[in-house]
């Protein structure tokens, strides 16, 4: 593979996956305009490796409270554990029937600009009282773990849908992020361990150099966007990732 490629799509994932604008979305867009052809799911395997090694690091303090079972560390510990688990369950259910009919442009265009919108009221809902994370319950968890589901049609997004979630039962941006990017850490592992299953199962266990590489340049893409991330959302709220997909959707649909 060519560096220029890897560059590319290590700037994607290390991009999309945290932002609210969903990756699937841009892989699409990305290959029909440079006719790029499939990276292979070691390569996939790898980027998404990089993006956990970056949300690990980064919250590296709030891990240590997790490990250490302090108060905040336990509630932490809890909206991990429960607020993932619907995610694989709904995934194994319905992922063949998402990936039959739901993986067209049209279809990703639709969702990408429907949940924009819904980003956009839920980011103008007025908030009476700020929901806290210390203390979160389980109802609120299973509400946000639930529809962290949606993320398996392509053009929701991910971190997206569960910012959305969390901002409709009145958190702040700030945590919302937070809860999004702790909720990242188990989908991101289950994603790389389930891509090195399958690679395991084809006997593709080859560590190539444009892996490594590849591996590098996402966890570099990935540290660098949820700073910025979260270091100017309350500068600029939510507005222009909500304006960016909306700009996107129009545009696959204008591939169509």
């Amino acid at each position: 593979m060519e560096f220029i490629h890897i560059l590319i799509l290590s700037a994607i994932q290390g991009i999309t996956e945290f932002l609210p604008i969903s990756s699937q979305s841009h892989l699409i867009l990305t290959s029909y305009l440079l006719g790029m052809k499939d990276q292979g799911l070691g390569f996939d395997m790898a980027l998404h490796a990089g993006s956990l090694i970056a949300i690990l690091i980064y919250y590296r303090n709030e891990i240590k409270k997790i490990l250490s079972l302090t108060d905040e560390g336990l509630d932490y510990l809890k909206l991990i554990v429960i607020g993932s688990i619907p995610l694989p369950i709904i995934g194994l259910l319905f992922i063949d029937m998402v990936s039959i009919n739901m993986r067209s442009i049209s279809s990703i265009a639709l969702m990408t600009i429907l949940f924009a919108v819904i980003l956009y009221l839920a980011d103008s809902k007025k908030k009476d009282e700020i929901t806290k994370l210390t203390n979160i319950s389980i109802f609120t968890i299973i509400f946000i773990g639930l529809m962290q589901t949606l993320a398996i049609m392509p053009g929701v997004s991910r971190s997206g849908i569960v910012i959305t979630a969390a901002l409709l039962v009145n958190f702040s941006r700030e945590d919302s992020i937070k809860i999004a990017f702790l909720l990242s850490m188990p989908a991101i592992f289950m994603a790389t361990v389930y891509q090195s299953m399958q690679l395991y199962k084809i006997g593709n266990v080859e560590i190539l150099n444009e892996h490594l590489l590849g591996m590098f340049l996402s966890f570099i893409f990935s540290y660098i966007t949820i700073h910025l991330f979260i270091s100017t959302i309350n500068k600029i709220s939510f507005t222009p990732y909500i304006i960016y997909r909306l700009i996107l959707g129009v545009a696959l649909i204008g591939f169509i």
